[in-house]
């Protein structure tokens, strides 16, 4: 998801049945998707500091995990610093795909890959080269899925 948990969300079906595409406004489970935050510290959920949705804490985070019988969250929503940030024991990530974001941060980006056999790990892009000179250029890999790409950044 892009943003976070959401005080509405009791079962991983309500996700399937979302109308899409759509265009959410006000509250509700769709904005929380969207819009709430992970706050260390914090607990059960709270207005969000951002002025929509909800902050919620580990609490959240780990009751939700149970009750959607799921092991990881994964969103997109925060600038992190090494592309990637695990919060309430590993059991979400915020996941950022924009390297030196917007020109104004040095932060690298990351992109969760998940085998097969559930293990996941990521692909790190640190901000070495100006965003104009960036260049993506996929390539076969030699691993044993000979169909799979990864992704290189040269000149």
């Amino acid at each position: 998801m892009h943003g976070g948990l959401s005080p509405q969300l009791t079962s991983i079906n309500q996700l399937r049945q979302i109308t899409r595409p759509i265009d959410p406004f006000g509250s509700g489970m769709e904005i929380d998707l969207l819009w709430a935050d992970p706050v260390p510290g914090l607990k059960g959920f709270q207005p969000n500091r951002r002025g929509t949705s909800f902050g919620f804490g580990e609490d959240v985070l780990a009751e939700k995990c149970k009750e959607l019988n799921i092991d990881l969250v994964a969103r997109a929503h925060q600038v992190v610093q090494d592309g990637y940030e695990f919060f309430g024991n590993r059991k979400l990530v915020t996941l950022f795909s924009a390297p030196h974001y917007c020109g104004q941060f040095d932060n690298a980006a990351a992109v969760l890959v998940v085998g097969s056999d559930l293990q996941c790990y990521f692909q790190i892009l640190r901000p070495s080269l100006k965003i104009e000179e960036m260049k993506i250029v996929p390539t076969k890999t030699t691993d044993k899925d000979e169909n799979s790409t990864k992704t290189l950044l040269e000149k």
